[in-house]
């Protein structure tokens, strides 16, 4: 599995705008996508306040390659969302599916 983690900042006078687009538009084209198992919209926090997040976990290469093609490092902006990003990016990461190993006991004495 696959996490992409898209990033926006926007300008402050599009906001409304720009979040009715991004929950409809770019939610449905990521939503829709074959091999999309999951999509989350991060909001602004006070820190970044023009900064939104989509969060999206992907089945694997070959389902990021059907949906952003063969240079799935690069945003995927859709039709009609053009014009909000001032700045974007996107970042990928392999889920480790490694089960994690226990602690050893502190009070096993061998």
């Amino acid at each position: 599995m696959i996490i992409r983690i898209f990033r926006v900042e926007i300008d402050p006078t599009t906001r409304s705008a720009f979040e009715a687009g991004f929950r409809t538009l770019s939610v449905d084209a990521v939503k829709k996508a074959p091999g999309n198992l999951s999509c989350d919209i991060g909001m602004p926090t006070r820190w970044a306040p023009n900064t939104y997040a989509m969060i999206s976990r992907w089945s694997d290469e070959d389902a990021l390659i059907a949906f952003a093609g063969p240079e799935w490092n690069m945003p995927v902006i859709p039709s009609g969302m053009e014009a909000f990003g001032k700045n974007c990016s996107v970042e990928h990461y392999w889920i480790d599916d490694t089960p994690a190993v226990e602690p050893p006991d502190a009070t096993d004495s061998r």
